[in-house]
């Protein structure tokens, strides 16, 4: 047990708990349970996520020891305990001819933090959607000891227990769909509007696409799943990417966001530069796990994400731009410039790929694509913005990604990632998950007395009292 300082991959969330724990067995997580049971408990994982979700100042539990993986090939599923990353796992099951369902952009969290989340791909249901059980350890209602329990479903026990955000208790093991290892065709183009990318969809259902901020035009990144071998220029194509986008483009934005820091190079580069650097149509065909990831955590940066369905997806865009347009200083014709406070008009300049990816509806309560109702099988899509600002100068993204949470909560019934920055407080989230009242009575069940629990958590799922709208952006 140690105490020591903890910061996320974002370093946007900074605390210290009381108690830091690296307990090596479930043995050993029962007994940290029962000795400080008075404390109030949270598990950290990869750290990779950039909500308050993490923080505590009780008992902080890390969970990196639990990393064994038990595949049971008969009846494709997998064990794997809470603290395995998904590389880690994808690397075992890549051995065995096997593969996860779907795959988030980067593989370094952890199984548990991941679908904890909702963390999600392109194309598919999240990953919460495919667990098919949960271990947890959590304290026994009438005795108050330690125990763990395994989740099993159907059933509304599981459907919270698939994207808990840890308010069950302390997740040690999962049990997750896996199937037959695959092949993903991938090749790039330029586009001028959306609905040129959206029409590729049903051709490439795996497909993720970008807005390229003030040249405005769409980048699409067509991606299905074939039975073709592996490219011969497969290798190639990956070491492109690695250097020229993971590195590269990710260096060249960092610079100019970073050191340069003139809008108009930043502009520029957008409408100029980018659009004759990256490869278009050349068409690859490589193993999934490689194809659907990306080394996007090199550089440290912070993310909002936020979920509209595909009814809403067109104008819920074109808002995001002149959201843009505004906060970058540029004037739009529409009442939306009206909306945003003055002070606010200049004070960010967006500089990265709006990222846009399909996903399906998940059998979950609280998770970003759970249904609106029992009859809503809409498909959802996240829009994810990124900003490579440094810690000490994000006062401006965290004043438009504030407004852009709410305006797209009031206007489009958006919900922003529970992973990632979420300003959206409690009376947001009542309206925006119709079953977070049976979410909160699993919640009870599990946790009566809200020791898994930390403030941010209370106030934005848990609490019955009106909260704050958003948060101050002030990390």
């Amino acid at each position: 047990m140690l105490e020591r300082q903890v910061s996320n991959f974002g370093n946007n969330v900074c605390f210290t708990p009381a108690v830091y724990a690296e307990p090596r067995d479930e043995a050993e997580l029962l007994d940290l349970l029962r000795t400080h049971k008075d404390l109030k408990v949270r598990v950290i994982a990869s750290g990779h996520a950039w909500s308050d979700a993490i923080k505590t100042d009780g008992l902080l539990i890390n969970v990196k020891h639990f990393n064994d993986v038990r595949v049971s090939p008969q009846d494709d599923t997998v064990h794997v305990g809470a603290g395995c990353q998904i590389k880690g796992l994808a690397e075992v099951l890549s051995k065995q001819g096997k593969s996860l369902p779907t795959s988030g952009l980067i593989d370094e969290q952890t199984v548990a933090g991941a679908t904890a989340t909702g963390t999600h791909g392109s194309g598919k249901n999240s990953l919460s959607q495919y667990i098919r059980s949960v271990r947890v350890a959590h304290f026994d209602q009438e005795t108050g000891a330690p125990k763990v329990s395994t989740i099993r479903g159907p059933s509304v026990e599981l459907s919270a227990a698939r994207c808990s955000l840890g308010l069950l208790g302390v997740i040690v093991e999962v049990e997750m769909e896996i199937r037959p290892a695959y092949n993903v065709l991938e090749f790039s183009a330029r586009y001028q509007t959306l609905e040129q990318v959206l029409a590729l969809e049903s051709e490439y259902p795996l497909q993720q696409f970008y807005l390229m901020p003030w040249s405005w035009h769409w980048f699409g990144q067509h991606r299905t799943e074939t039975t073709q071998p592996r490219s011969k220029l497969a290798a190639l194509y990956r070491i492109y990417w690695h250097l020229g986008i993971d590195w590269a483009l990710h260096l060249i934005i960092f610079v100019l966001v970073r050191i340069m820091r003139v809008k108009g190079l930043i502009r520029s580069f957008f409408k100029s530069v980018l659009p004759l650097v990256v490869v278009k149509n050349w068409r690859v065909v490589d193993n999934s796990q490689k194809m659907l990831t990306m080394d996007h955590d090199i550089f440290r940066h912070i993310e909002i994400e936020v979920f509209v369905r595909r009814a809403d997806l067109k104008k819920a865009l074109e808002h995001v731009k002149q959201i843009i347009q505004v906060f970058g200083g540029q004037a739009v014709s529409s009442d939306l410039q009206q909306k945003i406070p003055e002070s606010s008009h200049g004070i960010y300049q967006h500089h990265y790929p709006i990222c846009i990816r399909r996903v399906l509806a998940d059998e979950t309560l609280v998770s970003m694509t759970s249904p609106v109702n029992e009859n809503d099988l809409q498909d959802w899509y996240a829009i994810s913005l990124i900003c490579f600002e440094k810690p000490t100068r994000r006062q401006g993204f965290f004043g438009f990604a504030n407004f852009l949470a709410l305006y797209m909560a009031d206007h489009f019934h958006a919900r922003s990632h529970w992973g990632k920055y979420n300003p959206l407080g409690r009376d947001a989230n009542q309206q925006l998950y119709p079953r977070l009242d049976e979410f909160r009575s699993v919640v009870q069940k599990f946790d009566p007395e809200s020791r898994f629990a930390n403030e941010w958590l209370t106030n934005v799922l848990l609490s019955n009292q009106t909260s704050h709208a958003a948060s101050t952006g002030t990390r």
